[in-house]
């Protein structure tokens, strides 16, 4: 069992133990030095608990897996709160849980990876998203685009254009 990634191209600015992602591309056909992987985690009812999920197992036994689990969670989550989660928690063990538990209508948490395959304390909690704009001098937030699908489209982040150029980032940005 492996949880979910999404593979992109992009950069990472930390520091102060936050983290933001300038996106190159959120679709690439190649992986390269840009390569990063994104996983999503649902948050638990009631708790910051986190749930990176691998698949889900609906009340008949049919299996949803990729990302498609995340647009499926948003579809039919409340018709099946029977339906079981298959995972990892933020300390990479293996969860299994009920989907009455988790909260639907958080946006999902992002994690971002330097190998596919690495250990969940690896993850870099990402906070702001930074798409490229030959046209901004200065970062300016945005809303999310709409047209993207689930899960980069239901992250819980602040969105901002910024110059390609942009060499670093500091959160006490507007």
């Amino acid at each position: 069992m492996k949880p979910i990634s999404q593979h992109i191209h992009g950069k990472l600015f930390t520091g102060d133990g936050r983290a933001a992602l300038l996106l190159l591309k959120h679709q690439p056909q190649t992986k390269n030095e840009h390569s990063l992987y994104l996983r999503f985690a649902f948050v638990l009812q009631g708790s910051k608990t986190l749930l990176f999920p691998a698949f889900v197992l609906d009340d008949w036994g049919s299996e949803i897996r990729s990302q498609a689990i995340y647009q499926w969670v948003r579809d039919f989550g409340d018709q099946f709160p029977r339906a079981e989660i298959f995972g990892f928690d933020a300390d990479g063990r293996q969860v299994q849980r009920f989907m009455r538990e988790l909260e639907l209508t958080s946006r999902l948490v992002v994690m971002a990876f330097r190998q596919k395959s690495g250990e969940m304390r690896a993850g870099i909690s990402v906070e702001a998203i930074l798409l490229p704009d030959a046209q901004t001098q200065e970062p300016v937030q945005i809303k999310r685009p709409s047209h993207w699908k689930r899960p980069l489209s239901a992250a819980n982040v602040s969105w901002w254009h910024v110059n390609p150029d942009l060499t670093g980032w500091h959160f006490s940005a507007p």
